[in-house]
């Protein structure tokens, strides 16, 4: 469900709203693993790693002993406890999901509905996100578009149903996967049963309320955290701060707002949220990265390329 967010669902959701949620609903790849595609027309900077290079998180800000050291809200420390803690027996949710867009330069605003599915197969112990839209706001105005995101740690899949168009990037070197629930990895990165240390040392956190207005105004029975990215961190070049609100029932995300450094911000409030819901084969239907009848549907395929 990093916070570049953790950070499925803002590139994507990071889609994996992400990806949709943290980036905006593009069909570019979580910030986290951009640099582990070929480059398509200017050869990477100096600073920039080639693209078959090992992907690595980047260090936290602060060493462990100095984050340990730092003073702590209870409420926080209590809570970050409890959302390391649930991890282990999750693996499956569902929710209805609204995300908002406001884009500080141009003035636009922008409005997406539809359903997020996210699985851990048993078997495989694959981990997948899949995201689906199915209409569209802007400035007012209102347009079905069925959008479809899909990530599974390797592939990123964005499925046009209007145009039938396919397109089914590899993200990562064969073998290799991102957690879409990890800090620093996924499209969709909320501290969903991450280590408390990983946490704070890439951020301050802070309890907060509700918000009076917008799309999160109605939350109620949720407990809520400011995390402002730490100076020097990956987070710090594109955040000023995400606010997360966790359902108290189920440890989930209810509702995220995302203030970037460009002064945009995003916000996503998910609904109707299920944890460990039995997934039924409609549902699963919409975690298939296979491709489509190519009679039916324009396919485009982008496997993993090394930098040459």
């Amino acid at each position: 469900m990093c916070l570049r967010l953790n950070l499925m669902l803002i590139n994507f959701l990071y889609p994996v709203l992400v990806w949709m949620f943290m980036h905006g609903c593009a069909a570019s790849p979580p910030a986290a693993v951009v640099q582990a595609q070929p480059p398509t027309s200017a050869p990477a900077s100096p600073t920039t790693p080639a693209a078959n290079e090992p992907i690595a998180l980047p260090e936290p800000a602060l060493p462990a002993e100095a984050v340990a050291a730092a003073p702590i809200d209870p409420a926080v420390d209590a809570l970050l406890s409890k959302l390391e803690a649930s991890a282990p027996d999750l693996i499956a949710f569902t929710a209805t999901i609204g995300y908002d867009k406001e884009e500080a330069i141009l003035q636009r605003t922008e409005r997406r509905t539809g359903e997020l599915i996210y699985r851990m197969d048993a078997a495989t112990k694959e981990k997948a996100f899949a995201v689906l839209f199915n209409s569209t706001i802007v400035n007012n105005v209102k347009r079905k578009a069925q959008k479809h995101y899909i990530f599974n740690g390797r592939w990123l899949v964005e499925v046009d149903h209007d145009q039938k168009q396919f397109i089914k990037r590899e993200i990562v070197p064969p073998g290799e996967t991102l957690d879409p629930l990890k800090l620093g990895e996924g499209p969709f990165p909320l501290p969903i049963g991450q280590p408390k240390s990983e946490v704070l040392a890439r951020f301050t956190v802070q309890p907060i309320e509700v918000p009076m207005e917008g799309l999160l105004k109605d939350l109620k029975e949720v407990d809520g955290l400011r995390l402002t990215p730490r100076p020097g961190t990956a987070e710090a070049e594109d955040y000023t701060s995400v606010d997360l609100f966790y359902d108290r029932d189920t440890l989930l995300p209810a509702g995220i707002i995302a203030r970037q450094t460009n002064e945009d911000v995003k916000t996503v409030r998910l609904k109707d949220l299920k944890r460990n819901p039995n997934l039924g084969d409609s549902q699963l239907k919409k975690l298939d990265i296979n491709d489509p009848d190519p009679r039916q549907w324009k396919i485009d395929v982008q496997r993993w390329k090394a930098a040459e």
